[in-house]
C-alpha cells in the first residue's frame, strides 16, 4: 500500500485499465538498459516548483506518456492532479493544421487571431517533439501545495497508461513565484527556429531584444533556456542591500543524457541602472549551479540576465532563481554537517613539518586550505604494521578544493600519495575531486599527513574534513532503478550495488524490510569481493489499496564480529553527455503493480540453489510456471552475465522452462558466484524481406534469480535436483 508520505491523485483509472496490462512489463532499469527505450519517461518539469499556500499548473515533457491517469508527489502537503489536454498532432494533421493557418492568416478579425496563436502553439510542440523525442510529450499537471507544506525538494512521477515514470524534482519554495507564459515560451522557439541558421540569432532573435519582466523581491524565477536565449528580469533595489541570486538548473535536472557536458550551464549577470555590470562576491559552490552576492552601489533598477554558457538551449533547460536579501536567504546553502566526537580544527601556522600540528588517532580535522600554494600538515605517531587511513571530503561538501594527500614518515620519505579518488555514492559529483589513502605504516615513529589543493589555488571557500584514523570497515547501498513497473506474479531484475568502504570485502544479505504481502526478492546476496549483484523481485497477486507500493530494501553484513545493517538507497541510473554513468539517489523505490493479463502464481526456480556449472560441462537449472504463461517469446536469454557464463539452450512446456547453462574454462575460475537472470524477449517483428537495422529485443520479464557457483567438477550435471521451493532466495 502507498504509505502516508505520498499524495497520489489518479482519474479514469478504469478507461486505462487494459492499456496498463498492454504495457507488460516496462522499467526494468540499468540491469535492462534496452526496454528503458519504451518505458514511461518524464525529462522536465516546467515550473520546476511554486510556493507555499498556491495552486498552479505545471508542464511535464516526456515520452511515452500514453493516457496520463494521476500523479504521485513524495511527501505530505502537496497534491496534484492531471489536467486535460489536446494530444500530438500526426504528420497528417499537422499538414492540415499549416493549411488551416493559411486560411486564417487571410482573415483579419480577433476570432482568427486567437486560433491562429492556439494552432501555432500545437504545431510548435508538433516539431519540438520531432527534435528532441524525449522530451516531445506533454501532460499538464495542477499542484495545490498547502500553506503548512514542508519547503524543498519533492519528487514528482506521472502515473500512465503504460506505468509509472522516473522522478524528477518539483521545489516547494517561500518566495513569491514568477514564470514567463507558456503561449510566449512556444512563439518564441517558433522565431527563433526560423532563424537558427543566422550566425547572428544567438542574442538578436531571442529575448534579450524584448523588455525585461519585472518582478518585485525576494522572488523566486522560473523559465527556460532556448536556443540562443539571453532571459532578462528588472527589480528595484536599494543602496546598501546586499542581494544574494541563487540558480537551481542542474539541481532541476542533474544529467541531460543528448547534450554536452550534460546539464544547463547557466550563466548570470547583474547590471546597474546605467547598465554597467555589477562585480559578483563569488561562487561560494563548485557546483554548476551560481550562486553569487552583490552589494547594490545606488537606488535604482537593476536586470539580471541568465544564458547558457555557450547558448544552447531547448524546453528541458528549466531554472529557477531565488533573489532576495542575503540575510533573509541563509537556507539556500547546503551544510558540511556536524563534526563527530573527537574532531579537531586546524590552526595555523602548520605548513611544514617542523610546524607540523599534532593530532591523535583516530581524528576527523575541520580545516581549510587558505590561499594559494598554502599546504595543511599534521603530525601522528603509529606503531610498525599499523594500517592508516586518511580521507578527504570537501568536494562532496561542495568546496572548490581539489585536494591531494601524501603521508609521509619522519625522514620525509612518501609513504602514500593520492590525488583523485572515486565515490559511486556521490552521484552528483562528474570530479571525485577528494582523496583517500590508506597504507601500513613501515616503522614504529613519527608520520606526517600533508594536504593542499593539487591546483594551488586556497581561500575561504576551501574547507575540508580529513579523516585520519584506523580502516574503518563498512559499506553503503544502492538499488536501481527507483521506479518498476510489473504486473501481479510477475518477476522484474533490480540491480543492487555495494559501495564498500575501508576494505571490507565481505558478503552482504540483502532482504526486504516492511515490504506489503507478497513481495518477494530472489538472489538477495552480494557475494564477497564483489560490487553489484542483479537479484529480482516478485509481484503479489494483488495489492490491499493502492496501484503503488513502496519498496524498502536493507543489507546486512558481519564486520569485526558485530551485525551492520544498512539500507539500500533508491537511485536511477543517469546517462550524462551520451556515455557516462551516475547513480543519483531517488527518495523512494516505487513499485507499480498491474494486475490484468499476469500470471495466476509466480513463476519459482525449482532446482538446488546455488545451481553448480562445471567447468566443463553444462547445468539444467529448472522452474515451473503456472499454466496461463502470457510470454510471447522468441527466446530466453541472458541479461549482463558475467564473461564466460553462456545460456546454451531453453524449453518451454506446459509448466516448466529448462534452461542450460554453459561455463568457459579459459574464462572463468572455480569458486565463482552470483546471480544470473534469466529474461524473455520478445520476438522480432520486422516484416518479412525488410531490412534489419540493428534490431531491438525488449525484454519483456525475467524468472527469478538464479543464484550460482562455478565448480571444477568436469562432469556434466543431467539431472537437477529438484525441491518444489525457491530455496535459499527468501531473505
Amino acid at each position: 500500500m502507498l504509505p502516508p508520505r505520498f499524495s497520489i491523485a489518479l482519474s479514469g483509472m478504469k478507461s486505462h485499465a487494459a492499456h496498463l496490462a498492454a504495457g507488460l512489463l516496462l522499467t526494468i532499469g540499468g540491469a535492462v538498459a534496452q526496454a528503458q527505450e519504451f518505458a514511461p519517461r518524464i525529462g522536465f518539469v516546467y515550473p520546476a516548483g511554486g510556493k507555499q499556500g498556491t495552486t498552479i499548473e505545471v508542464t511535464v515533457g516526456g515520452q511515452h506518456l500514453v493516457g496520463p491517469a494521476g500523479v504521485i508527489v513524495s511527501g505530505p502537503g502537496v497534491r496534484a492532479v492531471v489536467v486535460p489536454s489536446e494530444p500530438l498532432l500526426s504528420g497528417k494533421q499537422a499538414a492540415d493544421a499549416r493549411g488551416k493557418l493559411k486560411e486564417l492568416r487571410k482573415q483579419r478579425n480577433a476570432a482568427s487571431r486567437e486560433e491562429i496563436r492556439r494552432i501555432s502553439q500545437r504545431l510548435a510542440l508538433h516539431e519540438k517533439s520531432k527534435i528532441t523525442p524525449a522530451i516531445g510529450e506533454r501532460v499538464t499537471v495542477r499542484i495545490t501545495i498547502a500553506p503548512d507544506a514542508l519547503p524543498g525538494n519533492r519528487e514528482l512521477r506521472l502515473f500512465t497508461a503504460t506505468g509509472l515514470t522516473n522522478p524528477l524534482l518539483f521545489q516547494v519554495g517561500q518566495l513569491r513565484e514568477c514564470c514567463e507564459p507558456e503561449q510566449e515560451q512556444d512563439d518564441n522557439w517558433m522565431r527563433i527556429q526560423k532563424s537558427i541558421n543566422d550566425p547572428d540569432s544567438r542574442v538578436k532573435h531571442g529575448r534579450s531584444n524584448t523588455p525585461p519582466m519585472a518582478v518585485t523581491l525576494p522572488a523566486t524565477i522560473n523559465g527556460r533556456i532556448l536556443p540562443g536565449e539571453v532571459d532578462r528580469f528588472r527589480f528595484k533595489a536599494r543602496r546598501g542591500e546586499r542581494l544574494l541570486v541563487a540558480v537551481s538548473a542542474r539541481e532541476l535536472l542533474p544529467y541531460l543524457a543528448d547534450t554536452v557536458p550534460g546539464w544547463l550551464q547557466a550563466t548570470i549577470a547583474l547590471s546597474a541602472p546605467n547598465g554597467t555590470e555589477l562585480p559578483a562576491g563569488g561562487d561560494v559552490q563548485i557546483h554548476a549551479d551560481p550562486v553569487s552576492h552583490y552589494e547594490i552601489p545606488e537606488d535604482g533598477e537593476y536586470t539580471l540576465e541568465i544564458r547558457d554558457n555557450i547558448y544552447r538551449g531547448r524546453d528541458d533547460f528549466v531554472y529557477r532563481i531565488h533573489i532576495g536579501e542575503r540575510s533573509r536567504m541563509a537556507d539556500v546553502f547546503p551544510s558540511a554537517g556536524k563534526l563527530p566526537p573527537g574532531s579537531a580544527t586546524e590552526r595555523e601556522p602548520n605548513n611544514t613539518p617542523d610546524n607540523a600540528q599534532p593530532v591523535t588517532l583516530p581524528v576527523v580535522i575541520a580545516g581549510r586550505i587558505d590561499e594559494p600554494g598554502d599546504v595543511d600538515v599534521f603530525r601522528f605517531e603509529g606503531s610498525a604494521g599499523d594500517r592508516i587511513v586518511a580521507e578527504v571530503h570537501a568536494r562532496r561538501f561542495d568546496s572548490p578544493l581539489d585536494s591531494l594527500l601524501i603521508i609521509s614518515d619522519a625522514a620525509g620519505n612518501q609513504i602514500g600519495f593520492n590525488d583523485d579518488h572515486e565515490d559511486k555514492g556521490s552521484g552528483l559529483n562528474t570530479h571525485h575531486a577528494d582523496s583517500y589513502l590508506a597504507v601500513t605504516l613501515p616503522a614504529t615513529g613519527v608520520y606526517y599527513v600533508h594536504i593542499a589543493d593539487i591546483q594551488q589555488n586556497g581561500g575561504e571557500a576551501f574547507g575540508y574534513r580529513l579523516r585520519i584514523s584506523a580502516p574503518q570497515p563498512d559499506f553503503a547501498l544502492r538499488v536501481v532503478p527507483s521506479t518498476l513497473n510489473i504486473r501481479t506474479n510477475a518477476t522484474q531484475p533490480v540491480t543492487v550495488y555495494a559501495l564498500r568502504r575501508d576494505g571490507f570485502t565481505g558478503e552482504i544479505t540483502l532482504a526486504l524490510k516492511h515490504a506489503p504481502a507478497g513481495f518477494e526478492l530472489a538472489g538477495g546476496v552480494i557475494p564477497a569481493n564483489q560490487d553489484k549483484v542483479q537479484c529480482t523481485l516478485t509481484a503479489p497477486t494483488s495489492l490491499a489499496k493502492s496501484p503503488v507500493a513502496r519498496i524498502v530494501l536493507e543489507g546486512r553484513a558481519t564486520i569485526g564480529g558485530q551485525a551492520r545493517i544498512r539500507p539500500a538507497v533508491p537511485a536511477q541510473q543517469m546517462t550524462q553527455a551520451f556515455s557516462y554513468q551516475h547513480l543519483v539517489p531517488s527518495r523512494d523505490l516505487l513499485v507499480h503493480v498491474a494486475k490484468k493479463f499476469a500470471p495466476d502464481s509466480p513463476a519459482r526456480l525449482i532446482s538446488s540453489a546455488p545451481v553448480k556449472i562445471p567447468l566443463r560441462g553444462t547445468a539444467r537449472v529448472m522452474f515451473s510456471v503456472p499454466r496461463y504463461f502470457p510470454f510471447d517469446a522468441e527466446r530466453i536469454q541472458l541479461l549482463d552475465p558475467p564473461e564466460g557464463i553462456t545460456l546454451k539452450d531453453f524449453s518451454i512446456d506446459r509448466d516448466r522452462i529448462t534452461i542450460v547453462l554453459e561455463a568457459d574454462a579459459a574464462k572463468v575460475k572455480p569458486g565463482q558466484t552470483g546471480n544470473l537472470i534469466a529474461a524473455f524477449v520478445a520476438k522480432d517483428k520486422t516484416p518479412p524481406g525488410a531490412p534489419k537495422k540493428n534490431p531491438v529485443r525488449v525484454p519483456l520479464g525475467s524468472l527469478p534469480a538464479i543464484p550460482y557457483m562455478v565448480v571444477g567438477d568436469k562432469k556434466p550435471q543431467t539431472e537437477p535436483e529438484a525441491t518444489g521451493a525457491t530455496a535459499g532466495l527468501e531473505p
